[in-house]
C-alpha cells in the first residue's frame, strides 16, 4: 500500500476514482437522472455569442456556466438565458437552482434575478477575490407537498 501524489493524473486515474464515487452514491440517489440543460444564444451564422450551461438533479437546478460576449452585456441577454434555463428546470421538476460567481464576476447581476447569496469563501482564490455561492427558490411549495 502506498500514496501517490501527482500533478498529471490520467484520464484513467481521474475515472477510477469518479466511478466508485458514483457507484458509492447510487446507495442514496439515482445520479443517472442528471440530465444537462444549455440554452445558447447565437448569430445568424450560428456563432454562440452566449449561453448557460448546467444540469438539473431532483429537484435541483446547477447553473455551471453563464456567459455572455461583452458586446451582447447589459442587453438583457443573459437575464433572458437564465429565465429560459429555469423555466426549463421547472418543467423537469426542479424547485430551487444553485450557482456560484466570483466577486469579479457577476453577484449583483444574480441578486436582481432573485437568487440569494448564502455563503462566501473570502480569499478565494486569492487573497482580494471572494466565491459567492447563490441559490433560488423557482417555485412555490404548493401546501399538499410541503
Amino acid at each position: 500500500m502506498n500514496f501517490v501524489l501527482t500533478d498529471s493524473p490520467t484520464q484513467e486515474d481521474i475515472d477510477v476514482i469518479h466511478n466508485g464515487l458514483i457507484a458509492y452514491n447510487l446507495n442514496y440517489m439515482d445520479i443517472r437522472e442528471m440530465k444537462d440543460l444549455a440554452v445558447f444564444y447565437s448569430d445568424d451564422q450560428g456563432v454562440r455569442l452566449a449561453g448557460v450551461v448546467g444540469e438539473t438533479l431532483g429537484n435541483w437546478l446547477k447553473v455551471k456556466y453563464l456567459w455572455v460576449s461583452e458586446a451582447l452585456r447589459g442587453k438583457g441577454i443573459g437575464g433572458e438565458l437564465l429565465a429560459r434555463a429555469e423555466a426549463e428546470a421547472i418543467k423537469r421538476g426542479c424547485r430551487y437552482a444553485v450557482l456560484d460567481t466570483f466577486s469579479f464576476q457577476a453577484l449583483p447581476f444574480y441578486e436582481k434575478k432573485g437568487y440569494m447569496l448564502q455563503f462566501t469563501l473570502e480569499s478565494y482564490p486569492k487573497h482580494n477575490q471572494a466565491k459567492h455561492f447563490l441559490t433560488k427558490e423557482l417555485i412555490q411549495p404548493d401546501n399538499e407537498n410541503a
